[in-house]
């Protein structure tokens, strides 16, 4: 675990912003136990399971959102995901029959 004094040095790093999508980040919902708003945790910038160590130099703040998106993907992965949910996005948007599934979906979880 890191002390509070190498969190606020990891925190520092990108000015309190994660370091995925540049949201601010709220210093006191460090390892909050949901993704609201300003939620953190640290990031690995080479994965763990990837050969990279708990080491300062490799980690990074980032929104809990951000954080548990990209988990154990690669890079290219992540690249997909983003590049999908746009597409999808602007399906939804259209009213294609794509964008009729996706938006049943997400009214069934409400």
């Amino acid at each position: 675990m890191f002390s509070d004094s190498q969190l606020k040095m990891i925190f520092g790093k990108t000015e309190g912003h994660c370091h995925f999508c540049g949201d601010p980040l709220l210093w006191a919902k460090y390892a909050a136990a949901d993704a609201s708003p300003g939620a953190w945790e640290i990031d690995h910038v080479i994965q763990k399971g990837k050969g990279g160590k708990k080491a300062f130099s490799n980690c990074l703040p980032a929104c809990i959102r951000c954080n548990r998106l990209r988990w154990h993907r690669t890079g290219e992965e992540v690249r997909d995901l983003l590049l999908y949910g746009l597409i999808a996005k602007d399906e939804i948007k259209k009213g294609s029959q794509l964008g009729a599934v996706d938006r049943r979906d997400k009214e069934e979880k409400a």
